[in-house]
């Protein structure tokens, strides 16, 4: 089976209100910030039968067997770009990617190849789809900046769509996140999200480990996106008003499973009975059934190659 998707959403689960430390406390100043939680609903796997356009879905608690695997399929699929649909429903190819953003000779210059080769690439290139996008769409799709913090002083800025806002930033270890900028233009967006990527202490790619940074403390790290968001702000020169929200993701599995969890490659789980646990932040939770082992895997090793089997 080629396992297409990690079929989640992003659901409000509460307001929090945390104090700040470091010099507002020495000052007797301590004051509350407020951050919005949103618990990520993991739905499963969506796979793909091989040679087929058939799906279905792998749940929490399915029996899998990870294979090796080393062909990669087009990711090219028919659902909307611009607002949510039902994964079950798309059309996935069967041929093999060619491409380095992943699709095949037949999709590599479909719109969603277009909109990958925008927010996935650099330079020329990434602008020039940008542009295309933009003349294609004619502002049907409305884009976010938003700025997460993935240690208290390191943070990352990325782009997607408004509507899977909340979704993006659960795919990705973070500690908090907000909003930077909104606009229909995705040249507008590509172009502040890389200004803003070469400041320092930012990156379009961080490096870092899924356990550091779901230990790190929340505090230092909320009081500190609030001062990156106020400098990026003024250099890069946002004139429109912009949302204030901070918030965070959390899966509904307890972070302690993925602390505790042994992080491997495909390779080194291949063959092993595994039970589908969660998803979290790109990462697979797997158990080993009758014992107390569990793993995390990078769920982007496994997708659109044919590296999964059901067991029954």
């Amino acid at each position: 089976m080629i396992p297409r998707l990690c079929f989640i959403e992003a659901r409000f689960y509460s307001k929090e209100y945390i104090g700040t430390t470091g010099l507002d406390l020495f000052l007797g100043k301590e004051s509350r910030k407020e951050i919005i939680k949103y618990k990520l609903l993991f739905h499963g796997i969506i796979v793909q039968e091989e040679g087929t356009s058939n799906l279905t879905i792998l749940s929490s608690n399915d029996k899998i067997m990870i294979l090796k695997s080393y062909t990669e399929y087009c990711h090219w699929h028919n659902g909307p770009l611009d607002k949510k649909d039902n994964p079950l429903t798309r059309e996935y190819c069967i041929r093999e990617a060619i491409t380095e953003t992943g699709y095949c000779t037949k999709h590599k210059d479909s719109l969603r190849a277009i909109y990958t080769k925008c927010f996935s690439t650099s330079g020329l290139e990434s602008l020039r789809n940008c542009w295309l996008l933009d003349e294609k769409l004619k502002n049907k799709l409305e884009y976010v900046v938003y700025l997460l913090a993935y240690t208290p002083n390191k943070f990352k800025v990325g782009t997607t769509r408004k509507w899977r806002l909340y979704e993006r930033i659960g795919e990705q270890p973070h500690i908090v996140a907000t909003v930077l900028y909104t606009t229909k233009s995705a040249v507008k967006a590509r172009d502040i999200e890389i200004k803003t990527g070469k400041l320092e202490g930012l990156t379009e790619k961080p490096r870092r480990k899924l356990k550091e940074v779901i230990q790190s403390p929340i505090p230092p790290s909320l009081l500190k996106l609030e001062k990156m968001k106020e400098k990026i702000t003024k250099i890069i020169n946002l004139r429109e008003p912009i949302e204030n929200t901070i918030f965070r993701i959390e899966p509904l599995t307890e972070l302690a499973y993925y602390i505790r969890a042994k992080e491997k490659t495909p390779e080194q789980l291949a063959g092993k009975p595994l039970l589908i646990t969660d998803y979290y932040a790109g990462y697979l939770l797997l158990s080993e059934p009758n014992t107390n082992e569990q793993y995390i895997v990078k769920a982007n090793s496994l997708l659109h190659t044919s590296s999964i089997k059901h067991i029954q």
